[in-house]
């Protein structure tokens, strides 16, 4: 999210109703329950003299909860508690399209996807890890000399435990980041998962069961399905479960345990106003590179909050405030512009065989746009002086609409995005690209009122990027209705990984600066993003060039040293102009499918033959080329 949009939604969360709205377009805008609704969410984060009032309660009440689940139902029922509230276990467990029926949901057995530090890299940093470990024995001793009876669950002496388990011995600490880096260390590469040849792995309820002794995954799944029982489900990584199960096999309960308390502090800690979780704080800081006692202003966090416990009731008013028919028809041409190019080069793309040309083609016009907001909200209980409690009703009540799914069709109307977030993606199994209303607002969309090449050159760089998508390694792997198939034949396919090697090479010679050296970007990781970034900037170019001849677009003032070309291209570039600290870039390098934005820049600049022609460069052939 934006600055400008976060601004945005903070005047909107304080406005005194909808009717203060500017526009009425939509009809229910004058829902008056669900915008209290959502201001009251608002208010119960700002509350900040509530929040210090009820302090680390809710955050105990959390842990002796999951004291007393684990000392009943030992370790199946605490990992079946943590997820049913949102909180990272070892593995989890999700509901989406199948792959190779994308009208049907299936479930998703996959590892977490953060395991406590940011990146596998982190696990080997001895300095951080000690201070990791310390973070975690300060918090959870001061949390505990608050509730003295979730040191342990004590139920637990017929494991043959001492009765009372001291998890405040500085070796239990030692033990649990020890058990979490070899968790951490035993999952696959990033570049693993956006791999889907290497994650659709089907299993059945009774092999998955075998995979780890110490836990039945069939009782969690049947609690979170109310009795259904699934005829499939998709293991994104075997050999991850088998090490899993070895690490779990060899552990202590008292160090799981402790773990699990863990987890849930990272998960709701920084929920809680208490002095107990402020080495969290601290420690997150340090990660990111800030100052140790560095906050966000209250406002920012509790507009993100919002965009977090009610995204769709949120959405419905951004867009009341920021969009019209007019700019939605603006954006329908565009994408509707940059499809027929895409049609265009697949039909001279001479490195596809003649069959695989016309599946392309036939594919890019059934590329559908999300764009109709989904407008509901769930049925949460909001306080106007309960933030946790809001958070944790939210949070259990998207992952019971989550597993409600199983058994119905998938919903194609369905968003991944609230309606305010800068950004758009493209959903292989549904075949379509989604660009909420947060992206079509300046600085990437300008509407009627000014020159189109900037609204192309940006928007329109998005939008050709994730049609692009439908063509690059994943999307390669999907035909027109989004079913998960070898659409692509062998000769196709080689010379597309032969393409793919210069990608690779190109961007594998580019690095981000930092203080122990340069860190060179993964070609391999970042290879799907770095095409999509090429094709949809030639593809807006493209289309950007064939709506000039029907209506030319006149200069900008100021400008006139620019031609019309160059602007386009500037605007695309700045468009990604961004700063972050070191740290942030560093675990973004090791973990992003996406290069850094400057190289971003640097590479798609690099890789298109309009840029060079543009800009007089002395060679116009680009590096890599696909399209």
């Amino acid at each position: 999210m934006g600055k400008e949009g976060r601004l945005l939604l903070k005047h909107i969360l304080e406005s005194s109703g909808p009717h203060s709205t500017s526009f009425s377009w939509l009809s229910s805008s004058s829902d008056e329950k669900i915008f209290a609704k959502m201001k009251d969410g608002y208010n119960a984060c700002l509350d900040e003299k509530s929040l210090h009032s009820i302090g680390p309660q809710p955050l105990i009440d959390i842990l002796r909860e999951l004291n007393h689940v684990y000392s009943t139902h030992s370790l199946t029922g605490a990992i079946y508690f943590l997820m049913s509230i949102g909180v990272e276990t070892p593995f989890t467990l999700s509901v989406g399209a199948d792959d190779k029926d994308p009208d049907s949901n299936v479930v998703v057995l996959a590892p977490p996807y953060s395991f406590g530090l940011p990146s596998k890299q982190h696990y080997n940093q001895t300095t951080l890890l000690d201070f990791y470990k310390e973070t975690a024995r300060v918090a959870l001793e001061a949390l505990l000399e608050e509730a003295d009876d979730i040191g342990a669950p004590i139920s637990l002496s017929s494991l043959h435990l001492p009765e009372i388990v001291d998890v405040l011995n500085r070796k239990i600490f030692n033990d649990m980041v020890d058990y979490e880096s070899r968790i951490a260390l035993s999952a696959p590469d990033p570049d693993y998962v956006q791999d889907v040849n290497k994650t659709y792995n089907i299993r059945t309820l009774d092999e998955v069961e075998a995979y780890i002794p110490a836990i039945s995954v069939k009782a969690i799944i049947g609690n979170l399905t109310n009795g259904i029982k699934p005829s499939k489900i998709i293991v994104w990584s075997p050999d991850y479960l088998e090490s899993l199960a070895d690490i779990m096999a060899s552990q202590k309960h008292e160090v799981i345990y402790t773990y699990l308390m863990w987890k849930v502090i990272q998960s709701y800690g920084l929920e809680v106003d208490s002095p107990a979780v402020e080495p969290l704080r601290k420690f997150n800081n340090k990660l990111r590179g800030m100052q140790p006692e560095a906050k966000s202003e209250r406002w920012k966090t509790c507009v993100d909050a919002v965009d977090g416990i009610l995204p769709w009731i949120l959405s419905r008013f951004f867009v009341e405030r920021t969009f019209s028919e007019e700019a939605k028809d603006f954006g329908d041409k565009i994408v509707h512009d940059i499809k027929n190019q895409f049609v265009a080069k697949l039909k001279h793309s001479a490195w596809m065989t003649e069959s695989v040309r016309q599946l392309a083609a036939d594919k890019s016009p059934d590329i559908t746009n999300a764009e109709d907001l989904s407008y509901y909200y769930s049925n949460v209980t909001i306080h106007s002086d309960a933030h946790f409690a809001n958070r944790l009703s939210s949070t259990r009540n998207d992952i019971k609409r989550t597993w409600a799914k199983l058994g119905h069709p998938v919903d194609r109307d369905e968003w991944i995005m609230s309606a305010p977030t800068i950004n758009g993606y493209y959903n292989a199994p549904g075949n379509e690209i989604v660009l909420p209303a947060g992206i079509m607002q300046a600085p990437y969309f300008y509407g009627l009122t000014v020159p189109s090449y900037l609204s192309y050159g940006v928007f329109g760089a998005i939008a050709g990027h994730e049609l692009s998508h439908a063509f690059d390694p994943t999307g390669a792997s999907y035909d027109q209705n989004g079913n998960f198939t070898d659409w692509w034949d062998d000769s196709t396919l080689t010379a597309f990984e032969r393409k793919s090697q210069c990608f690779i090479k190109q961007y594998e010679n580019y690095t981000i600066p930092t203080k122990d050296g340069p860190i060179a970007v993964n070609g391999k990781l970042t290879l799907g993003e770095n095409i999509a970034d090429a094709g949809g900037v030639i593809a807006a170019f493209q289309a950007w060039r064939e709506n000039e001849k029907r209506s030319a677009d006149l200069l900008l003032p100021g400008l006139a040293n620019f031609t019309k070309e160059q602007i386009f291209f500037l605007a695309y570039g700045m468009s990604w102009c961004d700063k972050s600290r070191e740290e942030e870039a560093i675990d973004r390098i090791h973990t992003d499918p996406h290069s850094p934005n400057a190289l971003r820049i640097k590479g798609t600049t690099a890789n298109s033959r309009d840029f060079r022609k543009a800009f007089h460069c002395a060679a116009e052939e680009p590096v890599c080329e696909l399209w």
